[in-house]
């Protein structure tokens, strides 16, 4: 089983892009003095050209936050738990300033919409859920820890709503 995070919402949800995710190929890599295995620089059918490989200065740069309308889970996981018809998976890890900067996102996302829902969930795994409704006003980043907090005992929503 795996956690899922995403937000719903009654209007579209706008994506972000991890702004420390590069795509190099073959022959930049090795500029770049990336190490890369024999199994890439010694196939002659691969395109050395072709920017195939992701990279990033450091591992913690891979957890910055990403909404992406394109789920890795089957939409069966969202719809056990929400009717809006907007969705977009949440993919980040926890720290303070990752969930300011969601924040931040949720604060703008209301600008236009009326609501929005941020979910923590296990895949495949429908079970009564806990929902917290809160108004704009009242998000903080203590509201969002819930989506850092290791284990997992059921699903978890928090649900925004403009003041």
């Amino acid at each position: 089983m795996s956690e899922f995070q995403f937000m719903t919402s009654d209007r579209p949800l706008k994506e972000v892009e991890n702004p420390f995710i590069e795509y190099l190929s073959i022959n930049e890599a090795i500029k770049k003095g990336v190490v890369l295995p024999e199994m890439l620089t010694e196939d002659e059918e691969l395109d050395r050209d072709e920017k195939i490989l992701m990279h990033v200065e450091s591992e913690e740069q891979l957890d910055e936050i990403e909404v992406k309308r394109e789920l890795y889970y089957a939409e069966e996981n969202v719809e056990a738990y929400s009717k809006k018809p907007h969705v977009a998976e949440l993919r980040w890890r926890y720290t303070e300033t990752r969930a300011q900067q969601l924040v931040d996102y949720i604060t703008d996302h209301l600008k236009t919409a009326d609501e929005v829902e941020i979910w923590k969930v296990w895949v495949d795994e429908q079970t009564e859920p806990s929902v917290r409704s809160i108004t704009l006003d009242e998000l903080t980043i203590d509201e969002l820890r819930f989506l850092g907090d290791v284990g997992f005992e059921r699903p978890e929503c928090l649900h925004v709503v403009k003041s």
